[in-house]
């Protein structure tokens, strides 16, 4: 169980490194953008937090179904890293807000509604049960490295980190596979 809680602490804060410091990424939206009347976001991404490549000992994953109806924000979001000497951490957020900025860029955020830490042959947990942070996902069209990007983060007193609704996240994350589809 103490591997699982470092490797959640470690998750987080290379996260929130990462997401500090990505120089590339689109800034956050102008403050008159305003969510989309109507848009369909349907993703499933294989993750690396650690370059363009396959991260061995780990599958991390973003799943994301969400719409925005009249201007109003829904769906689910869950990001799942998967460690395979120690556990799973899994992170499920409810849309507050989807928005595509005018380079393309998707954003989805909301509040946490749970952490669930599963040790290795363990039973599941929550974690920090109670708190409800804002979290956001946003993913960016190819770059000129021909590499998708993804930027994942939660606020994060701690690490005096923050996600701001339909605010876009510096990309930190390289999609490996799957795909994203919005709909206007």
């Amino acid at each position: 169980m103490h591997k699982l809680t470092a490797a959640v602490a470690l998750t987080t804060a290379a996260v929130a490194l990462a997401a500090g410091t990505a120089g590339n990424a689109s800034a956050a939206p102008a403050p008159s953008q305003r969510p989309a009347t109507h848009l369909t976001l349907h993703s499933w991404t294989l993750l690396s937090d650690h370059g363009p490549g396959p991260t061995p000992g780990e599958r991390l994953t973003a799943q994301v179904s969400a719409r925005t109806v009249n201007g109003r924000a829904q769906g689910h979001v869950v990001v799942q890293h998967v460690f395979e000497t120690s556990g799973t951490v899994r992170a499920e957020f409810d849309v507050d807000c989807l928005t595509v900025d005018g380079n393309g860029a998707i954003t989805v955020t909301g509040p946490i509604s749970k952490v669930v830490l599963t040790p290795l042959g363990g039973k599941p947990r929550l974690y920090d049960e109670g708190h409800h942070p804002e979290a956001g996902l946003t993913f960016y069209p190819t770059d000129e490295q021909h590499q998708r990007r993804v930027g994942w983060s939660r606020t994060d007193p701690v690490l005096h980190s923050e996600v701001v609704t339909c605010g876009a996240v510096p990309a930190s994350l390289w999609v490996i596979d799957g795909g994203t589809v919005l709909r206007r």
